[in-house]
This record gives structure tokens, sequence and C-alpha cells, in this order.
């Protein structure tokens, strides 16, 4: 009777009515299962906090609607809300969502997004009204059962992947009928900070779904109001190498520094979760893998960022190197660079090597200076002439270069005298391997960092 369709208000809809039944599929859903589901909405969307929340949701619906006489709230409920029961039909009309047979027209205060009653425009057949069955539209009524409320408007999370779709409208579930069971509850728990809920909500999924899984998905968020003149949606979307990084740098591997990494992202404040709290790293995930050079600079290499638009309690413009030396991890880095930036294998490796060449020169020969201009270098041709003078010091002393032609080109220029438009990020990527090592052999990185302040940069520049 029920199915997903791909569309996420009914597809959200599926996924509650399924985890309110306690079931594993839309498909294993019975007839006894969504009566039990439509006897809940009647008796709990009229009043609140459910009623509250339903207004940005249902304008003008029979839910909302205090006004409205018993005999006509009757009729509304059994056309939109228990039209899965009845015979009539639109004649010659199918459901736009799944293809059956439609039993009704709806407009704006059914289905979120639509246009009022009596205007032709975007419906098809220059005729007002969305033609829908009642399965569908009992699945769109129960949405907001699979939702939450953040920022004064409804957050849902859908994805290609139905186990993401159906875990995400249970957690949601459990929240809602949580606060169902509270007394005194008037107005429906606002959560702040939709894109920290967002991220929260994937790594919840994660830990108990998408780390066992091959492939990892991708995850849209849909956040949205259908009130008044201000209907409005946005859509917040984490692709799949998003979502595979979240996974592995959750798992045994990295869960350690990685946790620790996004506890100190916490805006400062006594109650740091989300919902209540803003978590910095996870807002910053989705300016990747645009931003991915700040995203090194601030997280793995722990420089401050001092943001073009303040925000309050920001813990990222304290992130001071020394302070935080035991968060630098190559290992985590390097998955970052396979899996969000895509970076090749060969171009990973030869940063890596270079890193280990300078960590174990620095270590031999106390070169502080050398550790320290290439930390605060802000000039293509001041790091190329660095690592020459280096190796011509190591080659008069009888070794091997510290980087051959071919390395440097690999990791610094697109050809030759012309640098990567990242290079930037490719001396952060060497600082970070060359600090890991320098700190695992003991070495006081303290002595050789200069102040951030000093750092040219150190509000993680670009480019």
């Amino acid at each position: 009777m029920l199915k997903f369709t791909r569309h996420p208000f009914v597809d959200v809809g599926a996924a509650a009515i399924t985890a309110f039944a306690g079931k594993s599929r839309p498909e294993d859903l019975s007839r006894q299962d969504l009566d039990e589901v439509a006897d809940f909405i009647e008796r709990h969307y009229t009043r609140d906090p459910l009623k509250s929340f339903l207004t940005a949701i249902f304008p003008n619906s029979g839910y909302v609607q205090p006004a409205m006489k018993p005999e006509k709230f009757a009729a509304f409920l059994n056309r939109y809300l228990y039209g899965y029961r009845n015979e009539e039909s639109v004649s010659g009309l199918r459901c736009v969502y799944c293809g059956r047979e439609a039993s009704v027209r709806v407009f704006r205060q059914h289905v979120p997004m639509l246009t009022g009653e009596g205007i032709l425009n975007f419906f098809p057949g220059a005729a007002p009204g969305l033609p829908v069955c009642g399965f569908c539209l009992l699945c769109i009524q129960a949405f907001p059962l699979g939702a939450t409320k953040s920022s004064g408007r409804t957050l849902i999370i859908h994805s290609d992947d139905e186990q993401v779709t159906l875990r995400a409208a249970k957690n949601f579930l459990q929240d809602n009928l949580k606060y169902l069971n509270m007394r005194n509850i008037t107005k429906y728990p606002d959560q702040k900070y939709p894109r920290t809920v967002f991220v929260d909500q994937v790594l919840r999924i994660s830990e108990d779904y998408l780390q066992g899984q091959e492939h990892s998905p991708s995850i849209t968020l849909y956040h949205l109001t259908n009130y008044g003149t201000t209907a409005d949606v946005g859509i917040l979307y984490l692709p799949s190498q998003i979502v595979e990084f979240l996974s592995i740098a959750s798992s045994a591997k990295f869960g350690r520094i990685w946790g620790e990494i996004v506890r100190r992202a916490w805006q400062k404040v006594d109650d740091a979760r989300p919902g209540v709290a803003r978590n910095f790293l996870y807002e910053d995930l989705f300016d990747l893998p645009e931003r991915a050079a700040r995203f090194v600079q601030v997280y793995f290499l722990r420089q401050g960022f001092r943001a073009p638009v303040r925000f309050k309690d920001d813990p990222r413009s304290g992130y001071v190197l020394e302070r935080e030396l035991d968060l630098i991890s190559w290992d985590l880095t390097a998955m970052f660079l396979r899996e969000v930036m895509e970076m090749d294998a060969e171009r990973i490796r030869a940063i890596r090597d270079l890193g280990d060449r300078l960590s174990s020169y620095i270590s031999r020969t106390n070169d502080r200076r050398l550790f320290r201009d290439f930390y605060r270098v802000d000039r293509y041709g001041q790091l190329r002439g660095l690592l020459i003078k280096a190796s011509n010091a190591e080659v008069r002393s009888g070794r091997s270069p510290l980087i051959g032609f071919d390395e440097f080109i690999t990791i610094f220029e697109e050809g030759r005298d012309l640098p990567r438009i990242d290079w930037r990020l490719a001396r952060d990527l060497v600082l970070i391997r060359m600090i890991e090592r320098l700190h695992q052999e003991g070495k006081m990185l303290e002595e050789m960092t200069p102040e951030a302040e000093e750092i040219p940069g150190g509000e993680a520049a670009e480019g």
C-alpha cells in the first residue's frame, strides 16, 4: 500500500509511519497500521505542541482552524487524512507521486509549497489542484512526525538510500513522541542551527548503519516553511564523498582524534550540543570541497581562524598549534585528501615523503629557522628558495637532496616555473606531516613555532 517514491514529503511520511508501526519497510505495513497512525494524527494534530508546529506546514487546514465546524472538520479528515479508505477517484488522473489512480486534488493547505485553491499556475492540465492518491496523501500528512522544528522551520532528511531516510525519520519521531508525553508543553521545541542538527543526524546514522555499507549515499536536508507570504525551502546537500569521509573519520581507527577535533569546534556555551549550540566544523562541511584548503588549515593544522562574519563564541579563533599538537594526524588528513578532495595518490605520497625528509633533516641538524620560515612563508618564490637552499646543504654534505625535480613538480607546480593554485595547501600538508613526526620524536615544537599573529594566512587564507 505504501512505498518510497523519491519525493521527500512522501518518503519521510512513509518512513515515519513505518517507524511508528515498528516495521522495517513501508511495504510491510498493514491497513491496521495505517488506521492507527491516522487515528494518532487525528488526536494529536489539533492540539499543542504539534498544532503550533503545523501552523507553518499546513496553514488553513482543518488541523489548525479552531473555528471549523465539527461536520466540516469530519469531512476534511475523511477526504484528506482517511482518503486511502475511499474508493472515489478523480476521473482519468493518476497520482503525481506514485502513479496510482488519484482520489483527490490537493492545494497548499494539504501539501506544503503548492499554491492555493483557484490558482492555475504550476498545475497540470490548466486545472487547479494536484492529483494525489489517498495513500501518498496520508504519507504527506504524516511527514511532520518524521521531522523536527529548527530555526522556526520544518527540517526533514531524505536520501537515495531508503534506510537513511527511514532512520532519520525514526530519530525525529522518537523525539516527537517524547514531546507529546511531556506535560505543560504548549510550544513545540525549536532546535537551533539546522546544519549542525543535520550533520549530527548523519553521524548518528553512520554509527549504526553507514559504517557497514560498501558505498555511502548522498543525503539532503530540506528546511522549509509553508507559512503566509514567506513560504520558502532551503536545501542543504551532503554528497556521498563527504558522507564517506564522516563515516570513516568516526570509525575506530580515527575516532579518538576526530572526536576531540569535533569537540573543540563547538560554540563556547554551557550546553554544547545539537539543537542548542552550533558546531563550526559541522557547518564548515557544507563549504567542501570548494574551501578544503581552509578546512585543512583550521582543523588539521590547527591555525586560528577569524571569520569575515564574526560569530559569538566561535572557538576557531583560539586555535593555537603548540597547544593542540595531540590533534595533528597525517593519516586523518590523508584520508580527507583521498575521500573529499580526490587528490591523486602519487601527490599524497610525494607530500608525505617530503614531510618525512624535512622532519628528519630538522631533527638531525636542529635547523629551527628552516621550520619557522617554512611555517610562515607566504610567497611561492620564498618557498622554492627555502627548499633549494636546504637541498643544496644536503648535497654539500654528501647526502641526497631533500626533494628532486619531478617530486617538486608533482607537489608544487603545474609545470616548470608555474606554481599550482593550491601550493599553500601543499605547504600546509607537508607541515602537518613534519609536525606529527617531530612531535613523535619529542622535539620542542613550541620553541620552533612562530607566534600565531606572525603567520601569513593565519586567518586561513586560500589560494
